[in-house]
């Protein structure tokens, strides 16, 4: 499963024949044979501003972009996309990235007419968010003879020729330590990527750097390293940060964001390594609970085992001569035949059945009709009752405390005998009569 990635051109249209670059779908957190359209890093410009208290409605925030960045843009904000950074609900500071409006468009149309329909579009590089980890970035993009420093920092972010970015960062590297020492430490380790083309003269312009900065902060320098960064991992990083420029005009239906952006956090919690922890956690918490149900259900068997068994052995020990094949069942029947061969009563008869309707029904009602059934569990059925919603559930309930269950169905009553109940209230007669 792969993602197809096109990258813009600058000036000139999409080539016919552009191949796009093919990216692991699970890799960077999209659906499979996505289409993603990736913007240069230098058809973009990074603002950070500050949004006003209370605003939180995206319909609203682009006017108050405009606003903002007025004064901030070589041509009108109108004539401009803008796209702000994941989360923003989250900061009143955030980053603003902006490109020309007609220049993206264009290239959409050209890739839809080909039948690409554009499912995201990322940045090639972007700032860092505010409390990252490390605290600055940096990237060699070009070709020798036109090489470019991309910077970003708390303090804002740049784009520079290489050799001049090297000055402006050794000076803002000398500043910051000027003010605080502890500062360098946090960027001990720091990986300066660039492209392939320019890697040996990246490679040069970090000891450049090295030797540009004094004191203690040139010994944090010596643990800077240049990463070689092929385009596919740029944009595969790039597809990390969560950054998408399809918004407002450009935005897809709502339904297909919100999927694609349920399918990124999938993917990101099932293959991330960040998530391995929550993933391991999850994985152990369903082994407890598959544990723990077993443990349970092999208690419950027991405990049904057991109870069973205990009717088993009360049957052989009261009818010693019948055979075992339903306790319960058996039990019952042979109390019945007893009950007969003595001529005393069974909750199943007649009599008895009347005798528990009488007791359970409230004074002033009388029956129009009765229909009773002797075989199995004894059944009756009434009908000409008037009784109120309060009646009725009183009615039910001194049934069900006789051993019968009760249910109405248009003003006709079934009323049958519970033999687990009935067989309850005569054990525990019997027990009070001895």
């Amino acid at each position: 499963m792969t993602t197809q990635v096109f990258t813009l051109p600058l000036s000139a249209p999409l080539s016919a024949n552009a191949t796009p670059t093919l990216l692991p779908t699970q890799a960077v957190g999209a659906r499979n044979k996505e289409v993603w359209a990736v913007v240069p890093a230098a058809a973009l410009s990074w603002h950070s501003v500050t949004l006003p208290t209370g605003l939180k409605q995206k319909n609203r925030l682009l006017p108050v972009l405009q606003s903002l960045l007025e004064e901030h843009l070589l041509d009108e904000p109108e004539a401009m996309h803008l796209a702000i950074q994941p989360q923003w609900q989250e900061s009143s500071q955030i980053w603003v990235a902006v490109c020309q409006k007609e220049w993206l468009r264009a290239h959409l149309n050209d890739l839809q007419n080909r039948g690409q329909r554009i499912h995201r579009i990322v940045p090639e590089w972007s700032p860092l968010p505010a409390n990252a980890n490390p605290s600055a970035q940096a990237w060699v993009s070009g070709v020798p003879e036109d090489a470019w420093l991309w910077v970003s920092t708390a303090q804002g972010a740049w784009r520079l020729p290489l050799q001049a970015g090297i000055q402006l960062w050794s000076e803002q590297l000398n500043a910051a330590q000027a003010k605080d020492h502890n500062f360098i430490d946090t960027l001990k380790g720091l990986t300066i990527q660039a492209e392939p083309a320019v890697a040996d003269l990246a490679q040069k312009s970090l000891q450049a750097l090295q030797s540009m900065v004094s004191g203690a902060a040139s010994e944090s320098l010596n643990s800077w390293r240049i990463a070689v960064t092929p385009a596919a991992e740029r944009y595969a990083q790039a597809a990390a940060t969560d950054w998408d420029l399809a918004q407002f005009e450009f935005a897809a239906h709502g339904s297909a964001r919100w999927r694609q952006s349920l399918q990124r956090a999938w993917q990101q919690l099932a293959y991330a390594r960040a998530w391995r922890p929550v993933r391991w956690s999850l994985a152990i918490l369903v082994a407890v609970q598959c544990l723990g149900l077993n443990a349970a259900a092999w208690q419950l068997n027991a405990k049904v085992k057991a109870q069973k068994e205990l009717q088993k052995n009360i049957l052989t020990q009261t009818f010693p001569n019948v055979p075992v094949v339903d306790a319960s069942l058996q039990m019952s029947r042979e109390l019945e035949r007893l009950q007969r061969q003595a001529g005393s009563l069974s909750g199943k008869d007649l009599e008895t059945v009347l005798q528990a309707i009488g007791m359970a029904l409230p004074e002033g009602q009388s029956i129009n009709s009765l229909d009773f059934q002797s075989q199995g569990a004894g059944e009756i059925r009434l009908q000409g009752l008037q009784l109120s919603n309060e009646q009725q559930t009183q009615f039910i309930s001194a049934l069900r405390s006789q051993g019968y269950d009760a249910q109405v169905n248009a003003g006709q009553w079934r009323i049958v005998s519970n033999v687990n109940n009935l067989n309850n209230l005569n054990n525990a007669s019997n027990r009070r009569g001895a």
